[in-house]
């Protein structure tokens, strides 16, 4: 069912997101983090971000007291829970060394060494802005990042799956809803074109795309061919060969509002 009508149905259509496997696969609990996160006005360092389930890997290159580059790992930093748009994850901080590797014949494991020098907090609020607040040796820092964009995504394709999400104040329409649908995808950047077609109406999504690291935001407007016409915001979009998942936010007049998740299989060529 499209996410602006209401049609009960006993199916359910969640294995078909539960499908959409993209690269650095999160946990459902929160966003996917995995990504290259920096500072705009402070180019010269960053971090590496790699989720698998509820734990995060960072890498962080950075410049010591004497300019010397460093690198700080943290191999465990765990979700610690989310309050509102806040997401936190915390974890011990490590200085590693070791041995040469481009002027030595062979690596010497046996001479990496990880020394612990404190902790790291990793603050996100939503999904593409964040606080990261480490310590190291005593000394505390606290920046400021965002994910890194150096190219954007190209969405476009068909595609086979379903939109889930619940209505919440918008009377008969309120609680939960599924439906299967096909969707083709045009991007002509930055202008999206989203086509959702069903057994029972066609809703045309139009709006522009813009890039945020690994995650992508549409904005625009929706009409379907039983004259609904309303705004909406997609969030978190992510597309890989195999398929394209995207949080989905529509806001109908008045306090009906739609929050859910539409997506689907890339169709085989």
């Amino acid at each position: 069912m499209s996410i602006l009508h209401w049609v009960p149905m006993k199916s359910l259509l969640a294995f078909l997101l539960a499908l959409v496997v993209l690269p650095c696969r999160a946990t459902t609990t929160t966003p996917d983090f995995s990504d290259l996160w920096f500072n705009p006005d402070e180019f010269g360092w960053g971090m590496n971000v790699i989720q698998q389930d509820q734990i995060l890997f960072i890498t962080m290159f950075v410049y010591g007291s004497g300019g010397t580059p460093t690198w700080f790992v943290a191999s465990k930093v765990d979700y610690t829970g989310t309050s509102g748009p806040s997401t936190t994850f915390e974890g011990p901080l490590y200085r590693t060394a070791g041995g040469a590797i481009y002027s030595a014949p062979n690596f010497d494991p046996h001479a990496v060494s990880n020394t612990p020098v404190g902790t790291i907090t990793f603050s996100a609020f939503g999904s593409n802005a964040a606080t990261v607040t480490y310590t190291v040796d005593g000394a505390s820092v606290t920046k400021n990042v965002q994910r890194q964009t150096w190219r954007a995504e190209n969405i476009s394709g068909d595609y086979v799956g379903a939109s889930t999400g619940t209505w919440n104040g918008c009377g008969a329409r309120t609680g939960y809803q599924e439906y299967r649908g096909a969707y083709s995808v045009r991007y002509n950047p930055p202008n999206v074109q989203i086509i959702e077609t069903t057994n029972d109406f066609t809703c045309n999504y139009t709006g522009t795309y813009e890039q945020t690291g690994r995650m992508g935001t549409i904005s625009g407007n929706v009409s379907c061919t039983d004259n609904v016409n309303v705004p909406f915001l997609a969030s978190d979009v992510q597309v890989s060969p195999l398929a394209i998942a995207m949080r989905m936010t529509i806001s109908q007049p008045g306090a009906c509002v739609f929050g859910g998740r539409m997506g689907g299989m890339r169709r085989a060529p």
